[in-house]
């Protein structure tokens, strides 16, 4: 999509396939990504440059599937709901990425990202898709596993006092010991500061919580977002620091199973003994960011078992239903899958 969009005509084949994705019905994960998308580039720009730029987009559309051109208003309420459904993201997702490409364009000069005080050289910017992870190491040797959905910017170098990345939405941090220069994540609401430790950050864009979980060593959390408390928390191994923006605040808890889970991820492989099979179907859930249901008496089942991060859910979902009796349906309307049957082996 992002292709197309940059280019300046489409192929007979292009166009096609233009129209049969506008066609397409099932536009659930479309719309997650183009969200996603949405989120991550627009944070910072103005609101109204959202209808001018997306009305753009559709024009653009329309001009090379040779089709006729609506106004954006008129788009929303002529035409078919799953058409207008596919459209609407298309133009967000285009939105977005037409904004990160003028980003790009203004700091390809050598001029460096303005963060204040990360004393640090040129920053760059990973972005990981629906569906899709990325493991990035830093100069100092640091390794963050990128989630799904999520938008990295760091230094090629860090120099000063401090070492100073910035994150949207979610990744797990191996962080190399330095005590004489820590390691600060920023996010829209809090900044952590480290040493060295491993530990996952959970910052989504429109969400209600930011949460930050400990594996290993300790973090300081600490509330950043304008006009809020000043809040901070030292979190240790096996708990997590929660800022809810709504009400404003910011708790320690103890989490050694989500601990566990971040760590499983992060390791590539998810193993479980004599687990209960809602606990399993949980994470899975979380993991995979699609709806799970457990129905009837499986759901008072146990499940032991593995399975590694690369296996797709059709396959983990086999996995767990075998050993348990149990089947699987897939809802199409909600994107949910089912899992049922009456009783454990």
């Amino acid at each position: 999509m992002k292709q197309l969009l940059a280019q300046e005509s489409w192929t007979n084949e292009e166009k096609a396939w233009m129209q049969g994705y506008l066609d397409n019905a099932d536009l659930s994960e479309l719309e997650t990504v183009a969200a996603q998308s949405f989120h991550a580039d627009l944070a910072s720009e103005k609101q109204e440059m959202d209808r001018k730029m997306s009305a753009g987009i559709l024009d653009k559309i329309h001009r090379r599937i040779d089709a006729p051109r609506p106004s954006f208003g008129q788009r929303v309420w002529m035409h078919k709901r799953a058409i207008a459904a596919a459209a609407i993201v298309i133009i967000v997702a285009g939105a977005g990425y037409l904004l990160r490409q003028v980003y790009k364009n203004a700091t390809q000069d050598g001029r460096e990202i303005a963060h204040s005080g990360t004393g640090s050289g040129h920053m760059h910017q990973v972005v990981t898709a629906f569906k899709e992870r990325k493991t990035v190491q830093m100069s100092d040797g640091t390794l963050v596993s990128l989630e799904q959905g999520s938008t990295l910017d760091y230094p090629d170098r860090f120099s000063g006092k401090t070492r100073e990345i910035y994150l949207k939405g979610e990744g797990f941090f191996e962080v190399t010991p330095d005590a004489a220069h820590p390691f600060i994540v920023h996010t829209d609401l809090i900044k952590t500061t480290v040493l060295g430790t491993s530990f996952n950050v959970e910052a989504y864009p429109g969400g209600n919580e930011t949460r930050v979980v400990v594996v290993s060593g300790k973090v300081k959390v600490e509330v950043i977002a304008p006009g809020k408390e000043q809040q901070d928390a030292v979190v240790m191994p096996n708990q997590r620091a929660v800022y809810y923006e709504l009400p404003d605040r910011l708790e320690t808890q103890e989490a050694a199973e989500e601990a566990t889970f971040c760590q499983q991820r992060r390791n590539g492989k998810f193993i479980y003994t004599e687990v209960a099979v809602a606990k399993v179907v949980d994470e899975m859930e979380r993991f995979y960011h699609t709806p799970l249901e457990l129905q009837g008496n499986v759901r008072n089942c146990f499940w032991t078992g593995h399975f590694h991060t690369s296996d797709n859910l059709d396959k983990v979902l086999s996995l767990i239903a075998i050993p348990l009796n149990a089947s699987i349906r897939k809802d199409s309307a909600s994107n949910r899958y089912i899992i049922y049957g009456a009783g454990c082996q």
